[in-house]
């Protein structure tokens, strides 16, 4: 590593040691109470979904007001799209944009929900890469949970089920914006990529935590189809 890039990572250390330092505390009382350190990593995954909860509520609902905010706009645009061309288009466009207070820079907030909780995803990086209460440790059809699955020969298997859950949920939420879902599926896909050889307790913590998240996303939508009836 470079200076500029030792910089960078203890900066990055700096400023997620709070959320580290938490997660740490949370797991090593989990791992005494279970004395298993499978389990101790799915509870903490649900603790740390559960108190992220309505903070997510609240980017949740940045995004559909966002959502709703641009479906307009591609509405009010689109017969102008087949009469304007060039500049004439760009000119409609920017005052259409003006009329809903609103720049293309803004759709970042489309992931605000992610966003929110990116700061403990990449704490539990920091934690759990290299965390020596999972050396050698069995959990189910994870021989070892400081090193990748290896589920068959060299195959790991828990990136498959992480994603796979990432995109049928994607899928079901965003059935009605295809925009939003290619690009969730997307990122779906980089993370595979990026996630595949990581420790199998960092996988196990962020399946569990994208099917808990996914659980109760769809309890909070059926209880919004419940009230409308």
């Amino acid at each position: 590593m470079n200076i500029e890039t030792n910089f960078f990572f203890a900066f990055f250390l700096k400023i997620l040691s709070p959320v580290v330092w938490v997660m740490d505390f949370v797991l090593s009382l989990y791992l005494q109470l279970l004395n298993s350190p499978g389990l101790a990593v799915i509870v903490l995954a649900l603790t740390m979904t559960l108190v992220c909860w309505p903070l997510q509520k609240v980017g949740k609902r940045i995004e559909e007001g966002l959502s709703l905010k641009i479906a307009k706009i591609n509405e009010e645009l689109a017969p102008y799209k087949s009469k304007l061309k060039g500049e004439a288009l760009f000119l409609k466009t920017e005052e259409v944009y003006k009329k809903h207070n609103y720049h293309p820079i803004k759709s970042a907030g489309l992931g605000m929900s992610f966003l929110i909780v990116l700061p403990i995803l990449l704490s539990a990086i920091v934690l759990l890469s290299d965390h020596l209460a999972f050396v050698g440790k069995q959990f189910f059809f994870l021989a070892d949970l400081s090193k990748p699955d290896a589920f068959f020969k060299s195959v790991n298997l828990l990136p498959f089920i992480m994603t796979g859950i990432t995109i049928f949920d994607a899928n079901r939420r965003f059935a009605n914006d295809p925009q939003t879902k290619t690009r969730f599926l997307v990122i779906a896909v980089v993370l595979f990529f990026l996630v595949y050889n990581l420790p199998s307790a960092l996988l196990l913590y962020w399946t569990t935590n994208v099917l808990i998240s996914m659980i109760m996303g769809w309890k909070k939508a059926g209880a919004a189809v419940a009230e409308a009836c």
